[in-house]
Parts: C-alpha cells; sequence; structure tokens
C-alpha cells in the first residue's frame, strides 16, 4: 500500500466506526448550533455514504444481516410505523417520528443488502 492511501485509511475506519453507534431515534439535533441528524446503524454495517450534517439527511450503508433483521431494527427504533411497500426488488419502510418522515430502502446487493435511510421534515 503506497503513502497516499494508508495515510487516508485510519481516517476512513474512524469515520466508519463513529456511524456504528446506533440510537434509539433520529434527533435533529440543537445543541451548540449544529443540526445533525442521528441515524440508527445496524452492528457491522459498512457505511459507505453519511450526509447527516443537515435535514434531507441520508446515511447508506451494506450489511449481511437478512432483511428481516433489518425490518426489525428500524421497527425498534422507529416507533410510528406507516407503510411496507416493494417495488423493483426494493422493500421500503416508512416512518413518522415527531416532525420527521423517515424512509428505510433495503435492496438486495450480491450477497449483502444496502440500506438507504432518508429523514426530512415532514410535510405538513
Amino acid at each position: 500500500m503506497n503513502n497516499k492511501n494508508s495515510s487516508k485509511l485510519p481516517l476512513f475506519i474512524s469515520a466508519i466506526l463513529l456511524n456504528f453507534s446506533a440510537s434509539i431515534y433520529a434527533l435533529e439535533s440543537n445543541e451548540a448550533n449544529t443540526n445533525s441528524v442521528i441515524i440508527p446503524v445496524i452492528a457491522n454495517a459498512q457505511v459507505f455514504a453519511n450526509f447527516t450534517n443537515e435535514l434531507p439527511a441520508v446515511l447508506n450503508y451494506f450489511t449481511r444481516a437478512t432483511e428481516e433483521q433489518i425490518i426489525d431494527f428500524y421497527q425498534q427504533q422507529y416507533s410510528g410505523f406507516l407503510s411496507q411497500e416493494r417495488k423493483r426488488g426494493r422493500l421500503t419502510l416508512t416512518y413518522q417520528q415527531e416532525k420527521h418522515s423517515i424512509r428505510v430502502v433495503i435492496s438486495q446487493q450480491n450477497k449483502k443488502r444496502q440500506v438507504d435511510v432518508i429523514i426530512q421534515l415532514k410535510e405538513e
């Protein structure tokens, strides 16, 4: 491995590890003038995109967890389940949490599942 790539590896690993912590629900934080959104992530996830600094917030990851395990995980995290819909091989779960609309999209990617979580302010 060359020096250029090896110097990025610890930063990349740190970023992934920070995303492993799961919280009970997504919150829009008002502390310290930040609007970061906390999105729960299933254990052993491989996060590849994290745009949670503002709304709409998006987090994308790969996991070896089954579709049922992912559904159960998000059912425990979000209490306001609204609907479940399957289109073109993708399962979309929709939740309502306080003033947020939450979509969890699960799709098969080879031997893993891709999970996309999108949180935005609820439309009035």
